[in-house]
């Protein structure tokens, strides 16, 4: 029987596509041309070397590289990064609070810079995997004229509505999920009324435990009624008090008492749902019907995933998409835990938590998505996905009909017309990405930051540098650490001739990547039309951006 020979004692080390000779530190790829990495960061790699396969103390690392300095993480972080950009992502395990592992042999590399990150070069399977997105999302799908553009409406919203948090009265305040996902889940059985808009339920969640001041905050919110409304459990039961508010005479135009099972969470949501549509005098549509039921304790399970995500960060990223694995293990057939898992795939690209790109993960993705869609075709949030995992790949055409097809599903969905302009900037009409972003944000009053950064991306396409400097200015200020915004707040300022201020912003964007290239973030972008790139790169060349 031949055994394998330990990676600690081969003089030739295989790491990812490449070999690392220990003796000489030299690294070489598949052709045999040779990879330099920075000083420091061969330092890293070789002290990786030594116990490869094992966990490596960053105490140790930085003692091994900068003895005797006094250093912090972010040096050997960097080194890690620069490791990760040129040996793939995955040859360096990370464990927080205990330090990284070197994975000998690990699978090979997808290079960073190349047109469209090398994606034409993936796996025959991953290949399949599109083909069927493209196959379960369209061809099987009951609307058609899929890719006509969608031109959001530009007037006010009419009769708009927005559920506030329903307030857990109840002595644990872990059960404080259920109430706010009810009231979610209550925002987005009302958003599919026709007739009625409904803002998202992320713009009234600042709101929770709201007792008064209702007229300040439909103000806010820019809305003409409130739902409000409060849940107290006890043992299995819980009761839920609905109120329908008229914000301007605080009057209830309508209010409701509800007793059910806490175990049956989906019965009482229902039921108020039909409640509120019969007290506002519309119908639900036709189609609505009812939904498949799922496991109770996988609702719960997508309920406390949903929290995390909505913090916008690579570490809730990672918690929502564990507790919704955890739905499916309790229900494999949940469409909603398998569209918000191909979201949070999503999210590793388009708010760069990744490094680099991995394919598997992409694939994932779509796997997830189309999962979803399979079981729920009828789902926004699985549309959703599919689109922005299309938009990551640089498949403009497919992402802009999934957007499209996700607002048709709900004409609420303000992420949905968010996406249809952010895959539009990319590759599509401008004029309709901007009337799209706009609208989304009267769906959403109080959306998430990268609302502002996508406006701003399409006004400077556009060529309204001016009207785009404060968007893109308040993007950055507030989100120091989102790269996409940088590279756009820099070109802007290029655009218009403001060196100085375009080489500021480049220079904090070479503290997250060192190693900005003008060609490689102009195909970073993935634009479709060769003027867009041309005006990014014109910008960034103002700013000293070469290479």
């Amino acid at each position: 029987m031949k055994h394998e020979e330990d990676p600690k004692r081969q003089e030739v080390l295989a790491v990812g596509a490449f070999l690392y000779d220990r003796a000489s530190g030299q690294i070489t790829d598949a052709d045999g041309k040779i990879v330099r990495l920075r000083r420091q960061s061969e330092s890293v790699l070789s002290v990786l070397a030594e116990d490869a396969g094992e966990i490596v103390s960053r105490e140790r690392l930085i003692e091994a590289v900068w003895p005797g300095i006094a250093t912090t993480d972010d040096s050997l972080i960097q080194c890690i990064a620069d490791i990760r950009r040129n040996l793939r992502r995955d040859v360096v395990e990370t464990f927080p609070k205990k330090g990284y592992r070197l994975r000998p042999g690990a699978s090979p590399l997808l290079r960073s810079g190349s047109a469209r990150w090398r994606w034409a070069g993936l796996a025959a399977g991953f290949a399949a995997a599109l083909a069927a997105t493209a196959f379960l999302a369209f061809q099987r799908s009951p609307v058609t004229a899929l890719s006509e553009p969608i031109v959001p409406p530009t007037v006010e919203l009419g009769r708009p509505l927005a559920v506030l948090p329903f307030v857990n009265l109840s002595e644990d305040p872990g059960l404080r999920y259920f109430s706010d996902r009810l009231s979610e889940d209550l925002t987005t059985d009302l958003s599919k009324v026709e007739g009625l808009t409904v803002i998202s339920h992320a713009s009234s969640f600042d709101f929770r435990d709201a007792e008064r001041g209702f007229a300040s905050i439909a103000d806010d919110l820019g809305v003409r009624y409130l739902v409000r409304g409060t849940v107290r459990h006890h043992a299995d039961r819980v009761r839920i008090n609905v109120a329908l508010v008229d914000p301007v005479g605080e009057a209830n135009l309508w209010a409701e008492r509800f007793d059910g099972d806490s175990r049956n969470p989906f019965d009482v949501q229902e039921e108020i749902t039909r409640q509120i549509v019969d007290a506002l005098s519309l119908t639900l549509g036709a189609e609505d019907g009812v939904q498949r039921r799922v496991e109770t304790d996988a609702y719960y399970m997508l309920l406390r995933g949903l929290e995390p995500l909505r913090a916008h960060t690579a570490a809730g990223n990672l918690e929502a998409r564990e507790y919704f694995e955890r739905a499916l293990e309790l229900d494999p057939e949940y469409a909603r835990a398998h569209a918000n898992i191909a979201i949070t795939y999503g999210r590793e690209y388009v708010f760069l938590y990744a490094d680099e790109p991995a394919p598997e993960s992409v694939t994932r993705g779509l796997e997830a998505a189309i999962t979803a869609i399979r079981l729920d075709p009828n789902l926004p949030d699985a549309y959703f996905a599919l689109g922005v995992l299309n938009m990551v790949i640089g498949e403009h055409d497919n992402a802009l009909a999934a957007a499209r097809h996700s607002i048709r599903l709900d004409e609420n969905f303000s992420d949905g017309y968010a996406l249809l302009a952010e895959v539009g900037v990319h590759g599509g009409n401008l004029d309709e990405a901007l009337a799209a972003i706009r609208h989304a944000k009267l769906l959403h009053p109080r959306y998430p930051f990268w609302y502002d950064w996508i406006e701003g991306h399409t006004l400077f396409q556009l060529g309204h540098y001016d009207k785009a400097q404060p968007l893109l200015q308040r993007v950055a200020d507030g989100n120091p650490g989102f790269y996409r915004g940088l590279i756009t707040l820099a070109a802007n300022y290029g655009q218009q001739s403001d060196r100085a201020a375009a080489s500021a912003v480049l220079a904090e964007a070479r503290t997250i990547n060192p190693d900005i290239t003008l060609s490689g973030e102009a195909e970073k972008a993935q634009y479709q039309f060769a003027a867009r790139r041309e005006r990014l790169a014109e910008g960034l060349k103002v700013a000293g951006l070469e290479g």
